[in-house]
């Protein structure tokens, strides 16, 4: 799709698709893309295994320090829709959302997402938790493109750092062997 249109026609068009119950589901959906959300990840985990807490944790905050510098440096002029096309097109724009001009790219609430679920997915076993997880890190990154925050090569882009920075801290923690990592806050015995 990012290669066969160009980004305003993909983004005019998917902006034509909206409804009340769409605004609502997405407006709420993107907050599962944010900091606030991995932490609270984070926490949980330290309850069940401190590497999956490490994994969540350490992804996210690698991933999001290269979202976040990538957009400041290499890419500060990267407008955001609403003012990419203002004076241009009228967007239909989510009422009651805060609609950012400057820094889309890459998506921070994409990389974050990203980072946050495949790390859950790997963790997980069930292969129905894992569809899951990757469906909630898609409509966060659709919430993006939906409330007009970003263009959809923002949101790719934010999906291949977080998924590759979670890659690369999963693989590097299953070389950690510390017996600590292996415990958790509620473990019996002391670490």
């Amino acid at each position: 799709m990012l290669f066969a249109n160009s980004k305003t026609d993909t983004h005019l068009e998917f902006n034509t698709f909206h409804s009340a119950f769409f605004d609502i589901l997405f407006y709420y959906i993107t907050f599962l893309g944010d900091g606030v959300a991995a932490l609270l990840v984070v926490v949980m985990l330290m309850a069940v295994k401190f590497r999956y807490a490490f994994i969540v944790g350490v992804s996210n905050i690698i991933a999001s320090l290269i979202a976040q510098i990538l957009k400041h440096t290499l890419f500060e002029d990267m407008v955001r829709p609403r003012k990419f096309f203002e004076g241009i097109h009228d967007l239909y724009l989510v009422p009651g959302v805060e609609n950012y001009l400057y820094n889309s790219f890459p998506s921070g609430h994409s990389t974050c997402a990203f980072a946050l679920y495949f790390a859950l997915s790997i963790i997980v076993e069930n292969k129905i938790l894992k569809f899951l997880f990757f469906s909630t890190a898609l409509m966060v990154g659709i919430s993006r493109v939906y409330l007009s925050q970003h263009f959809f090569e923002d949101i790719y882009a934010g999906s291949i750092i977080g998924v590759l920075i979670t890659l690369v801290v999963y693989l590097v923690s299953t070389k950690i062997n510390k017996n600590w990592m292996e415990k958790s806050l509620v473990s019996r015995t002391k670490i």
